[in-house]
């Protein structure tokens, strides 16, 4: 008999010095008059502890059901969402850092499934949180909206 092998946990972990307190990076993240200048298009509430919410990205006709785990004002936000097959957990962390700032970090956790489709997973969130971790910075540091959740998927560009 041949042992079952164990399947490594795959986590996703992108961060960012952002040049704000942290209460201003918290709501940026809770608020979504705020998020949606870099994230999403709309949502159904804010991040409190316990909400039910629905983000759309209407660009893509795309939306996510997601429920708020917790929340430890000006520092933590975990949340759940069914951006894969099987529900998903992110966590924000607003770290305090030198001079006033923010060190963002960003983990997801959770991935189903065969190894190679965990790691596609991985990759595309990511991305996406990459994006959206420097449109916050953009519009927080320069009150500049880059578009950048928007343009990665542009309308009509054929890659083929």
């Amino acid at each position: 008999m041949v042992a079952p092998q164990s399947i490594e946990p795959v986590t996703l972990d992108v961060g960012m010095l952002i040049r704000r307190p942290p209460h201003e990076v918290f709501e940026a993240l809770a608020d979504p008059a705020i998020t949606t200048r870099y994230w999403f298009t709309g949502s159904t509430g804010r991040m409190d502890e316990g909400a039910k919410l629905t983000w759309t990205w209407d660009m893509y006709g795309a939306s996510r059901e997601i429920q708020v785990e917790k929340v430890e004002k000006n520092r933590l936000i975990r949340f759940t969402w069914n951006n894969y097959e099987v529900p998903t957990t992110v966590e924000f962390s607003c770290l305090p850092f030198e001079n006033n700032t923010t060190y963002l970090r960003i983990t997801e956790t959770g991935y189903a499934g065969e190894l190679s489709d965990r790691i596609i997973a991985v990759r595309d969130s990511t991305a996406g949180f990459a994006f959206m971790i420097s449109g916050l910075k953009a519009v927080l540091e320069r009150d500049i909206e880059l578009g950048l959740v928007v343009d990665e998927h542009p309308p009509n560009l054929k890659l083929d």
